[in-house]
């Protein structure tokens, strides 16, 4: 909305803009991502203070001007804070890979509340049991692509329609097949993996990390194959950060 607003947000990356400013990229809650201007934010007294951090989850509140693609921060309140889990270089890494899927596939200043939720349950998530981000950062993939409209209909066979059990198929089309229709051709995904595709769409973060701890590594592997290659096709490239994300798992 045009002129002075307040909304709750996640930081999800900030640039220096000339000597004292910042530009802030957002995820809010009623306005989906923004991109800010936060006027002296680098200098020694800042107002903002540590509110521009990675993920942190604030209150905000600024100014939009008809025509203007940046808004302009008026003033920032913590909330919540993450920067406790920055002293990890593998989940500054995780987060920062988060953040950037999030600004490449949704349309700035287009709200979806699903994916704000999403975004709150994982850090939560995130936060209290921090040695899991890598397992989070795949049910996030997985929650993602649904939200943005990418991720295949995981329940039923794309060629004959009958419910999907047992080993099912990636296959070049975007889809998932059965055994009798695949047969045998495209990234083939374990039972196992299929359940816990499925399992993610219907449980919170928190519990579906509980379940996921009986699965092997190849069964994760799987679905984690499966996420990025839908990921690299909708960006026409391969997502950034994965590459220091696979070196960790």
């Amino acid at each position: 909305m045009i002129g002075l607003n307040r909304t709750d947000a996640f930081v999800l990356r900030t640039y220096k803009l000339a000597e004292a400013d910042k530009i802030v990229v957002l995820l809010t809650r009623q306005a989906g991502v923004l991109r800010a201007v936060a006027r002296g934010a680098t200098k020694m007294k800042s107002r903002f203070g540590a509110s521009l951090e990675l993920f942190t989850l604030i209150s905000l509140d600024y100014h939009e001007k008809e025509g203007r693609e940046l808004v302009s921060i008026r003033d920032a309140e913590i909330i919540h804070s993450y920067f406790h889990l920055t002293r990890d270089a593998g989940l500054v890494s995780a987060l920062d890979y988060l953040s950037g899927l999030l600004i490449e596939f949704m349309p700035p200043q287009q709200p979806e509340e699903k994916l704000f939720r999403l975004v709150t349950a994982c850090l939560r998530a995130v936060e209290e049991t921090p040695a899991k981000v890598l397992d989070l950062t795949l049910y996030f993939e997985i929650w993602l692509l649904k939200l943005a409209g990418f991720l295949p209909d995981i329940r039923v066979c794309a060629t004959c329609r009958r419910t999907l059990g047992g080993p099912t198929f990636f296959g070049p089309g975007n889809t998932l097949q059965c055994l009798s229709c695949a047969q045998g051709a495209g990234l083939k995904l374990s039972a196992t993996a299929h359940t816990f595709m499925q399992d993610a769409l219907g449980m919170p973060p928190s519990r579906w990390l509980s379940a996921v701890c009986t699965a092997t590594a190849a069964d994760l592997q799987d679905v984690v194959q499966m996420t990025r290659l839908l990921i690299a096709r909708a960006l026409e490239r391969p997502p950034r950060g994965e590459r220091a994300l696979q070196a960790k798992r």
